[in-house]
């Protein structure tokens, strides 16, 4: 009888993306136009690697291979180079763009949505590197890339990948900005407030540091600048304040306050801008603030989809208590200017209106139009407003912007079913001008309140400190009275994270207003009445609960306080 033995080979197969020299790095796969798409790749290795007769893919079997370049191109030990679909439209998105640039022979189109993969070969075919995503790993909203962190942690893996945090919105050739640096400070946040104001007034600026690096950064310095000449570069002779922090530590933030007097009428422009001489990524140290001094004029309402045969409209306001002198100002919508007025020293009543509207048809829906009120004005020329949303600009004789409103058609009231020929209404005049929670849908019959107060339209309430709530009641059922409640805070820290919430009867939280907000110490947030979800809450008492929380995440203080929403008798 013979005896056999079996001898088993377990052969084990090592996926070349794990193990690669080069990876893929970083993609840009839902550019915002006229920039295009392009991907990243990096030489992680110790030796240099010759990319002649590369080629790339995408998941559609429909799409053939691409060759990334013919040419012989030496990518050196930890070195980039980008793979793009049209290299002068990518060194005019990004112009401060060097390194490696190949347009590729051909472009296979990423999917915006993501669910895509990219695969790179070798001049022999074999796999380098491949990459499935999908938008949920990060980029797209709005043009920012999606970022590796890591190039030595596994590429197919959704916590190694991440939107980018850059400025610039990606990072093409540099080193992605959601990965760790050994030193890298950043300056977070710069906020003013407030944001418009008078000569002889004083504004606060509120500053965030954060060492984002691997280790303790010291000697770093802030320097406070104005921006006399508006051109958005710190100048030595623009400094205005130099605050130096000895030591920050790994992970940790820093939270600076400075009280300046307005004394210049001319310069409405500040930049807060970090130094630090072992500073990695200089690309996230400056931040620049606009301010309103002076005048001020506001866009109000925007009427962008009339019923057919009516036209198109938008109303600015003085919000001040005094007249506005608004000789050479300009409304801006695309490419379109509108001169306001070319009057000589023509002065805006206070809580005036001008209306600009497209054409005489605005008469057919808003005959009042015709007989308008001293000091209200409407002017006919030709705009063409979007109906997917676009931003719009008051510039002052001298060009600098007075207001600038990117709208959306999102900020319409949800429950709405058909939009068209109902404006946008600003809820309150003289909160921020681009939060949607400041905006809704008109509830006048007519659709609009052009030359008029809006239907909206909802006073701040005056805080004796804690939280005021004013209306309260307030009826959100859609009718112009009451519809929206303005919660006002006051807390006793400077600055800290605001997370304000809504929680009904039995303590469930049906509604988030600000998660870890950067704020001063007063704030004013807009109620609806709606739910995460955008649903009508149940009439009844809820409670409105809000955490001032400081940079390490402790709280430092609770405000409560109930709101009531009922419907009218």
């Amino acid at each position: 009888m013979k005896k056999y033995i079996v001898l088993f080979l377990l052969f084990l197969v090592i996926s070349p993306e794990i193990f690669s020299q080069v990876v893929i790095n970083e993609v840009m796969y839902a550019p915002t136009s006229p920039a295009k798409e392009w991907f990243e790749i990096y030489n992680k290795g110790t030796s240099s690697v010759n990319l002649q007769n590369w080629k790339w893919k995408d998941a559609a079997a429909s799409n053939p291979i691409r060759t990334i370049t013919s040419l012989s191109i030496i990518l050196p030990p930890n070195s980039f180079a980008i793979v793009c679909e049209d290299s002068t439209i990518l060194k005019n998105t990004f112009p401060g763009v060097t390194g490696i640039i190949l347009q590729s022979s051909g472009w296979n189109a990423l999917n915006n949505s993501g669910n895509e993969s990219i695969m790179i070969y070798d001049a022999s075919g074999v796999t380098i590197d491949s990459l499935g995503y999908t938008n949920s790993w990060g980029g797209s909203s709005g043009g920012f890339s999606l970022e590796r962190i890591s190039v030595n942690q596994p590429t197919n893996q959704q916590s190694n990948w991440g939107t980018s945090q850059d400025g610039l919105k990606a990072t093409p050739n540099r080193t992605n900005s959601i990965t760790a640096k050994d030193y890298d400070v950043a300056l977070k946040s710069f906020s003013i407030i407030p944001t418009t104001t008078q000569i002889g007034e004083n504004i606060s600026f509120q500053f965030v540091l954060k060492n984002l690096g691997i280790n303790t950064a010291n000697n770093v310095t802030l320097g406070i600048y104005k921006d006399a000449n508006g051109d958005s570069i710190a100048q030595p002779s623009e400094l205005i304040k130099s605050e130096l922090f000895s030591s920050i530590s790994t992970g940790d933030s820093i939270n600076y306050n400075y009280t300046y007097n307005v004394n210049d009428s001319t310069v409405k422009q500040f930049i807060g801008q970090v130094s630090f001489a072992q500073d990695m990524d200089t690309n996230n140290n400056k931040l620049v603030r606009r301010i309103n001094i002076g005048d001020r004029l506001i866009i109000n309402e925007i009427m962008y989809d009339p019923l057919t045969g009516n036209a198109e409209w938008v109303e600015l306001y003085n919000p001040l208590s005094k007249a506005v002198n608004i000789s050479g100002w300009k409304f801006n919508e695309s490419s379109t200017f509108v001169s306001i007025s070319d009057t000589i020293n023509y002065m805006l009543d206070a809580g005036a209106y001008i209306v600009i509207a497209s054409d005489t048809t605005v008469y057919n829906r808003f005959p009042v139009l015709r007989t308008l009120s001293q000091g209200n004005r409407l002017i006919i020329k030709s705009i063409s407003l979007s109906n997917d949303g676009e931003t719009l600009k008051i510039v002052d004789a001298s060009g600098n912007t007075i207001e600038e409103i990117s709208y959306s058609p999102k900020w319409h009231n949800q429950n709405i079913a058909d939009e068209k020929g109902y404006s946008l209404e600003r809820i309150n005049p003289l909160l921020n001008g681009n939060n949607s929670a400041n905006w809704s849908t008109s509830a006048d019959l007519l659709g609009g309140t052009p030359a008029r107060k809006n239907s909206l339209y909802t006073p701040i309430p005056v805080s004796t400190g804690t939280i005021t709530v004013s209306p309260n009641p307030f009826s959100p059922d859609g009718d112009g009275f009451e519809d929206f409640t303005i919660i006002t805070y006051q807390t006793t820290q400077k600055i800290s994270q605001i997370r304000l919430k809504i929680y009904d009867a039995k303590g469930r939280l049906v509604r988030t207003l600000a998660n870890n907000q950067l704020s001063g110490s007063r704030g004013d947030v807009i109620f609806n009445g709606m739910n995460d979800n955008g649903e009508k809450l149940r009439l009844g008492i809820y409670i409105i609960y809000l955490e001032a929380v400081d940079d390490r995440g402790g709280t430092v203080e609770t405000l409560k306080s109930p709101v009531v929403i009922a419907t009218k008798l």
